[in-house]
């Protein structure tokens, strides 16, 4: 079989309860949340970090609010880009940030330029959305997260 990636991915979350989703250019107009593979050595919150500001041109202005103990895994479909077919999927490594800003003031072009643009949605909108081969894993990040999104806003 196989291995699994390691990979990191990012919720950041405002006070209204959304999380905010980049618009992918590929597949166009589906959404995400930031995320990608760890470099070799790399720590997952160094990892994390540097995701979220290569993707999207944030720096958090605090720590992680949370992070998920366990790591989520999902499998590549058939026709997974060439690099990546040496994987299984990715086994993912969340965390979560708070955020109250505005995203059309971000940039998208720090690295490769995943994103065609960013916007705060609703959790449940964000999971009904995500392609199918992620899901499982949109849907325990929304089972766990809407608790850690619930309970920070309401300490704030």
């Amino acid at each position: 079989m196989k291995p699994y990636r390691k990979n990191v991915g990012v919720v950041v979350f405002n006070s209204r309860g959304q999380v905010l989703a980049g618009e992918r250019l590929n597949p166009a107009g589906s959404l995400q949340l930031p995320q990608g593979g760890l470099d070799k050595g790399e720590e997952p919150l160094t990892g994390a970090l540097r995701e979220l500001y290569e993707e999207t041109g944030l720096r958090p202005p605090g720590d992680p609010v949370a992070e998920l103990a366990e790591w989520l895994r999902y499998d590549f479909p058939p026709g997974v880009s060439k690099r990546l077919q040496k994987y299984q999927g990715q086994e993912q490594k969340w965390f979560f940030f708070f955020w109250d800003g505005d995203p059309d003031r971000l940039s998208l072009d720090h690295h490769s330029q995943e994103f065609s643009r960013l916007i705060w949605t609703e959790f449940p909108e964000l999971v009904a959305g995500i392609v199918e081969f992620k899901r499982a894993v949109y849907e325990e990040l929304y089972r766990q997260g809407r608790s850690i999104i619930a309970e920070y806003n309401k300490q704030r």
